[in-house]
């Protein structure tokens, strides 16, 4: 089956690590494909530790948007947000490329893609090409798509869908993330 978990409100990757971790518990294999996270947060600590759950991270140390967001919203360039550049696109190739191949080899029986959604709405990723990779592989193993601004094209393909969304968060107030808790 695919499940996206996505929308703008916090806990996707949690969510998707649960799943993870149920799954290990069960006796499955997982692995996780990060794309535009570096792979420093606490949580991949400790899943390096577990072991049926493996991981791969596609990004590099900071935020980075569109330049076109940034020329909108200038005030994130003052907060350290930094443009996408072509780094940011040969990784998530990379991170793509791992996926076929964890496919292709049958290396797990739960396919976490940690923040596929907001590569593919970045470009980084095309869309078609991924929606075609879904569609193709929907029935060999269980598929988690994580991240904000999922096209809503991957609905059609998916098993279940389910939106976080924003009520109230703490960031609004600034509060900075927190260690153990946002990474």
């Amino acid at each position: 089956m695919i499940y996206i978990l996505t929308g703008n409100g916090k806990g996707k990757t949690t969510s998707a690590i649960g799943m993870g971790l149920r799954a290990v518990g069960a006796g499955k294999k997982v692995f996780m494909v990060q794309f535009l996270k570096d792979g420093s947060s606490a949580e991949n600590k400790i899943i390096k530790k577990i072991k049926k759950f493996q991981i791969r991270s596609f990004g590099r140390k900071g935020f980075f948007l569109p330049a076109s967001t940034l020329q909108r919203y200038p005030r994130l360039k003052k907060i350290g947000v930094k443009p996408l550049s072509k780094k940011d696109f040969e990784l998530a190739e990379a991170g793509f490329k791992l996926a076929k191949k964890i496919l292709r080899d049958k290396a797990c029986d739960l396919l976490i893609l940690d923040e596929v959604n907001l590569a593919v709405h970045f470009g980084l990723i095309p869309k078609r090409e991924f929606l075609n990779f879904l569609k193709e592989n929907k029935k060999k193993l269980d598929i988690v798509l994580t991240g904000r601004y999922c096209p809503k094209d991957f609905f059609s393909v998916a098993d279940l869908v389910t939106e976080f969304k924003e009520k109230k968060h703490y960031y609004r107030k600034g509060v900075k993330a927190k260690k153990g808790i946002e990474f």
